[in-house]
């Protein structure tokens, strides 16, 4: 997790460094991100920089009517950790794409990652990085669906890679609301979010991180949470002086099951939204099968049965 020392966040990575991590999967995933190119511009949080999304030595054009997955990561991740990420993330789910008789010609895979490397114990700075980061995200979304004319975009996140997945659907809804726009996530699939419980409610402050119109932006939505994560438990209940919506799942369900009404009311009746709480706690009531159960912060993606799951919500 690093030391106290505040770090300042990876630049980039490399098209070397992207095409070494990916060689070993059946499909290389595409590198974007908000990372910046200069170091010297990520000793801070700045909108001009890590609002803008960029693309590692590639274009977009090959999304052309493909199942786009983007996989953002979460708090005090280098880019060499990302990257590893990336592959064994994606390493899994090609292969439950390929055992559910999925092509892989019809999916392209990206990973978006962004400069919360900071240190172990500046999550406020990180949570700021989240914010901008999100805006960058939407815009891949928008350059993938408008321009490259992918089919259909589906969204990972693991830890505080939610805020920046939230964020993003948090600028879409209002647009969509505002009928400035008709494009929606496919699906968002939120991995031990480090996101407060309530974050889908009305925030009582105006410096909480609430994104209560995101749900407007995808079509499903999927929270997994696990009672074996310590780190939520403890770290981010000690920083933030709430719950993790990544630990026991929503305060209340009640926001995101008026939503199911809401959607349709405000977009349409052609637009719909559903919502699943899936509890990967080791000793969940929902859950039997114990392949599934996530007993450490990263442990969503570590078991083959785990991508087979996700790909049963989405592929």
């Amino acid at each position: 997790m690093g030391d106290a020392k505040r770090k300042t966040p990876d630049t980039m990575p490399s098209a070397a460094a992207t095409k070494k991590a990916g060689q070993r999967l059946a499909k290389p995933y595409l590198v974007s991100g908000s990372r910046g190119k200069t170091a010297s511009k990520n000793r801070k949080p700045l909108f001009e920089v890590h609002s803008v999304f960029d693309l590692v030595e590639t274009d977009l054009a090959q999304c052309a009517n493909k199942h786009v997955v983007v996989f953002v990561h979460g708090y005090n991740v280098t880019r060499s950790e990302a990257l590893r990420s990336a592959a064994d993330f994606y390493e899994k789910l090609q292969a439950s794409l390929h055992r559910d008789g999925q092509n892989l010609d019809n999916y392209e895979f990206i990973l978006f990652t962004w400069p919360g490397d900071v240190g172990a114990v500046w999550f406020n700075d990180a949570q700021e990085y989240a914010q901008h980061s999100g805006v960058a995200l939407y815009e891949l979304f928008l350059e993938l669906r408008k321009s490259a004319g992918a089919s259909k975009v589906s969204l990972f996140t693991h830890s505080l890679g939610a805020h920046v997945g939230l964020r993003s659907a948090a600028i879409l809804a209002e647009r969509l609301v505002r009928g400035k726009t008709d494009l929606r996530y496919d699906n968002i699939l939120l991995l031990a979010p480090a996101v407060e419980n309530d974050v889908f409610r009305r925030p009582h402050m105006f410096d909480d991180y609430h994104f209560p119109e995101a749900p407007f932006a995808t079509k499903k939505l999927h929270i997994f949470a696990s009672r074996g994560d310590d780190v939520l438990r403890k770290a981010f209940s000690a920083s933030e002086r709430d719950a993790a919506l990544g630990y026991a799942g929503p305060e209340t369900m009640k926001p995101l099951k008026t939503m199911t009404l809401r959607v349709p009311e405000v977009l349409g009746t052609n637009n719909t939204f559903e919502v699943n709480l899936h509890d990967f706690s080791p000793r969940s009531t929902t859950i039997i099968n114990p392949e599934l159960h996530a007993h450490s912060h990263s442990d969503y993606w570590g078991r083959q049965a785990q991508s087979d799951y996700y790909i049963n919500l989405f592929g």
